[in-house]
């Protein structure tokens, strides 16, 4: 049984994080970006009957957002630091590419973590997500810190590699 398609809204809310990295990439500024984030939302929503279904949303609303990036360029400016839309477009042009790149990077590394045995992912997830403190986990799983250290270590070439082999076959 296939999953029913997302709302427009759910869309919309599953790439502002890309969305915002993209503009930031564009503008290099961060605070400026969520204005230009803000306006993107705004037009998306109001043109969301021009999007069809089928298509990458992701593709569509990135093109939104470089016009908006331009728009708030060309409206504001002011700036010391002149950014014409032909270095918009190019910079736009780059950072599509590495979206794409991101995206291969992460399907590999879900794949990679998939890889792993539960326990190896849960410590994983504990140190890297959650940030707890080595001496928490030895004290937690009965090892000692050097012990995790190296566990850590390998665990880490192991990512790498695996990920490296799987960008590398596609």
């Amino acid at each position: 049984m296939s999953e029913p398609n997302p709302s427009f809204p759910e869309l919309l809310a599953a790439h502002q994080h890309r969305l915002l990295s993209y503009v930031v990439s564009l503008l290099g500024d961060a605070e400026s970006a969520w204005d230009v984030l803000q306006e993107t939302n705004r037009v998306l929503l109001e043109k969301r009957d021009d999007f069809r279904e089928g298509s990458s949303f992701l593709n569509w609303a990135l093109t939104v957002a470089q016009f908006q990036t331009m728009a708030w360029l060309r409206d504001r400016n002011r700036s010391r630091v002149i950014v014409t839309p032909e270095i918009v477009e190019l910079m736009a042009d780059d950072a599509v590419g590495f979206e794409a790149e991101a995206d291969a990077q992460h399907l590999a590394l879900r794949k990679c973590m998939e890889s792993f045995s539960h326990g190896h992912r849960e410590l994983i997830h504990l140190r890297y997500s959650q940030s707890v403190r080595l001496a928490d986990l030895a004290e937690q799983t009965g090892r000692s810190v050097n012990a995790l250290k190296q566990l850590f270590f390998r665990l880490r070439v192991s990512l790498a590699d695996c990920i490296e082999q799987r960008l590398d076959v596609s």
